[in-house]
């Protein structure tokens, strides 16, 4: 044991000592730093919102747009008593008739700006960056363009039919000017409620909508903050409609949910609701610190990989080519003791370096943006919802992530102990990097499932497996924490640990048998 010690020790030191290793870890380490500080300055160059903004001068510059507009636009109105038969009964009611071209929305517009700068009260309810508002004055806007738009319906042709869709889009106006008016969002419902066609997000039910006027009644959050309340509540319904139905969408095709989906979506929810209860929210440098500390992390993975395959493709293949490997066999010491001290100085530096780099990471993007704005991992623990601090979180998750990277090394390991070329050790195991578009490219064949599902790279992506609520971490579900989250994959965890442990067993046996049996003159 003390042999494979000393020998572990003198590989770690010259691996450390090797320029090609010293410049890319240096290089590395220092993107890790630099990056999120660039993302400030561009987030503070860029994306800083100004709060200090005058709504009523800007709404009178759209009344001003509006009416300069509908001079360039004919338009005829003509007001009449029309009777229409209801229920067999006749009913006669006044009605305006609007004829013309291309009038339409700058009309609305006039009606909607004018009503606004002559009644709205900015003082008592300032508009700026309120959700709630915001989206009440489009459904008000949009009530007034419907209504418009059934008064473009010729006298003789309107109806029942007619008139019980002006009534919907009648209603539903007062109770949008209501809300807008009066920041009275139990009437924004009512007016979704009234008349369907008003509402801007069809994909948002009523009562999602609801829930969000209950829990901020006066409109007093940020238009952000509020947004992201109303996301937790959309994905909850979007997970609940999967859960209804045992089917999810993975990739391009529908499957049939699992078990341990099931389980992940309902703690999914748990969450989601954890998060809306506690108005847990991403802002302005909080999301831009997040995608900065994942912007970073991707790019230093690919860094790390080059690094992990420059130390590990040569570790052999550079002491074959120079001689020096010699003085280690001919000594007293057993090959299989140099093997072994061989690669756990490889598998060091693989846990090190995405140790190192992550911490980096962690330490710019707090220093940046502060560290109160990384929030924690959440996920179920006996029912509750339970926090991980984002150090610790984060460490892990990477050092998961880091998997492929790992598999790479230890190929460029294997690959080492054929070759004296140091440079077709390292370069074809770069060239694995090329593989993570086989699993995209096949997904557009008409290959079986279960035949993508057993291709290497697809079982090396565990992040989501073990971490299955990491992307909660992040202000967006757009991203990939691993490269096949896209692409249908959904191979059990145990299956792909064992693939994994398989095939990592049998690159090192194969390493092993040539580093032991191999003829060094």
């Amino acid at each position: 044991m003390s042999k494979i010690r000393a020998l572990y020790t003198n590989e770690m030191i010259k691996i450390s000592r090797r320029p090609s290793v010293i410049i890319v870890a240096a290089v590395t380490i220092v993107i890790s730093i630099i990056f999120p500080f660039l993302m400030r300055i561009i987030y503070n160059s860029e994306f800083a919102y100004e709060a200090e903004r005058d709504d009523r001068e800007r709404f009178q510059n759209y009344l001003t747009e509006a009416k300069s507009d509908l001079k360039n636009v004919k338009i005829n109105t003509v007001t009449d008593n029309v009777t229409i038969e209801v229920g067999g009964k006749e009913k006669t009611i006044a009605m305006t008739y609007y004829t013309g071209n291309d009038f339409l929305a700058p009309l609305a517009n006039s009606i909607f700006y004018e009503d606004m700068l002559n009644n709205y009260e900015f003082d008592k309810y300032p508009l700026t960056m309120n959700w709630l508002s915001m989206h009440s004055m489009s459904a008000y806007r949009r009530s007034i363009e419907g209504m418009i738009s059934l008064n473009m319906t010729a006298f003789e042709e309107r109806d029942a039919e007619w008139l019980t869709e002006y009534e919907k889009f009648s209603t539903a106006r007062e109770f949008l000017r209501k809300a807008v008016m009066q920041h009275d969002y139990e009437s924004l419902c009512k007016g979704f409620e009234a008349c369907e066609s008003v509402n801007t997000f069809e994909e948002i039910s009523v009562n999602t909508i609801r829930r969000l006027a209950v829990t901020d009644p006066k409109g007093e959050l940020e238009y952000s903050d509020a947004s992201y309340l109303m996301s937790y509540l959309v994905d909850k319904e979007a997970n609940q409609k999967m859960l209804d139905s045992g089917l999810e969408n993975a990739g391009d095709l529908p499957r049939i949910l699992t078990e341990e989906r099931r389980e992940v979506l309902q703690n999914t929810n748990k969450i989601l609701e954890y998060k809306f209860e506690n108005h847990e929210t991403f802002g302005g440098k909080s999301m831009v610190a997040m995608m900065a500390n994942f912007t970073t992390g991707q790019i230093a993975r690919y860094a790390l990989i080059v690094l992990l395959v420059l130390i590990a493709g040569s570790s052999v293949s550079q002491e074959l080519a120079t001689g020096s490997i010699k003085s280690l066999i001919i000594a007293p010491v057993k090959r299989w003791k140099i093997y072994t001290a061989k690669l756990l100085s490889v598998i060091t530096w693989m846990i090190a370096g995405s140790v190192i780099l992550t911490l980096f990471s962690i330490l710019a993007t707090g220093l940046a943006f502060g560290f109160e704005n990384l929030p924690p991992y959440l996920y179920v623990s006996g029912g509750n919802v339970t926090a991980m601090p984002f150090v610790f979180a984060k460490i892990l998750v990477d050092l998961v992530q880091n998997i492929p990277a790992f598999f790479y090394a230890l190929t460029g390991f294997m690959i080492s102990c054929f070759t004296k070329n140091t440079g077709v050790s390292v370069g074809a195991s770069i060239g694995l990097l090329l593989f993570h578009e086989v699993p995209s490219i096949l997904q557009g064949t008409n290959l079986p499932q279960k035949f993508l599902d057993f291709t290497p790279l697809a079982n090396m992506d565990l992040a989501e497996k073990i971490f299955p609520y990491v992307k909660l971490m992040y202000d967006t579900e757009s991203i990939d924490i691993s490269p096949f989250t896209d692409y249908g994959f959904n191979n059990p965890l145990w299956s792909m640990v064992l693939y994994i442990v398989v095939m990592v067993f049998t690159i090192q046996l194969i390493a092993y048998e040539e580093f032991t049996k191999k003829d060094i003159a």
